[in-house]
């Protein structure tokens, strides 16, 4: 395949490819910190401007962002902030519960001490972010949270369910799920986390895919409390 190459602000040219993934990034990650807000347009030539780069990688990158769900492209309109209904946040949930519990138990059969103590590490710092100010716990747990799954799928071997979950946890980081988390929630979730490493210290498949999905469906269960208590306040009002 051939590879093109890109002029940047500096004069300088990168791989094609390579400038398409920052383009991408980027994108997805000002999408996924509310920088860019739902059902808001971006723009081809704004985004090139801003990059310091063609129009071609920045029409790649929304090519694949929109194939990943996190965007629409819209005749007329262009590349929209995709809306999410409620109903399709909760499905996603219920589809990552199932992939993530079974790549728990994938990953209790063949993870190694150091990776339990990696593991272990990343809930240490989880647990200690709590403590800090309340404004950037959510952030930085959230953070957190998303490398510990990462850590897990990519622990498990399976190659496919790794890309699949993680664009689905991405829409739970869309949803503010983790700002939704009261004090006995971030606990519980907590909780879950060292009874998983529990479960992988034992090599016991069945408790870990029993955490995994217990953890992921109680996430879900919260964003449906929440949201009913909003939509109340609303009528209320």
């Amino acid at each position: 395949m051939k590879k093109t190459l890109d002029k940047t602000t500096d004069g300088s040219t990168e791989v094609g490819s390579t400038a398409m993934q920052r383009v991408y990034t980027h994108i997805r990650d000002c999408i996924l910190s509310g920088t860019f807000r739902t059902a808001e347009r971006l723009g081809e030539v704004n985004l090139a401007t801003e990059l310091g780069v063609s129009r071609t990688p920045v029409r790649e990158a929304l090519r694949n962002l929109a194939a990943d769900g996190f965007i629409e492209l819209r005749p007329h309109a262009g590349a929209i902030v995709k809306p999410w209904k409620l109903d399709e946040l909760l499905s996603s949930f219920v589809i990552r519960a199932d992939i993530e519990a079974q790549a728990a138990a994938h990953a209790a059969r063949r993870i190694t001490p150091g990776e339990i103590d990696e593991l272990a590490a990343l809930c240490d710092l989880m647990e200690q972010s709590d403590s800090h100010d309340e404004a950037l716990a959510p952030q930085s747990r959230s953070t957190l949270n998303r490398q510990l799954h990462l850590r897990v799928l990519q622990i498990s071997g399976l190659a496919y369910a790794e890309r699949t979950a993680m664009q689905l946890m991405d829409l739970a980081v869309l949803t503010m799920t983790f700002n939704r988390f009261g004090g006995e929630e971030v606990h519980r979730s907590n909780e879950d986390h060292r009874i998983l490493l529990r479960a992988f210290r034992l090599k016991d498949e069945l408790l870990a895919h029993s955490v995994m999905r217990t953890h992921i469906l109680t996430a879900s269960a919260i964003l449906r409390e929440t949201d009913s208590g909003d939509n109340e306040d609303r009528a209320r009002r």
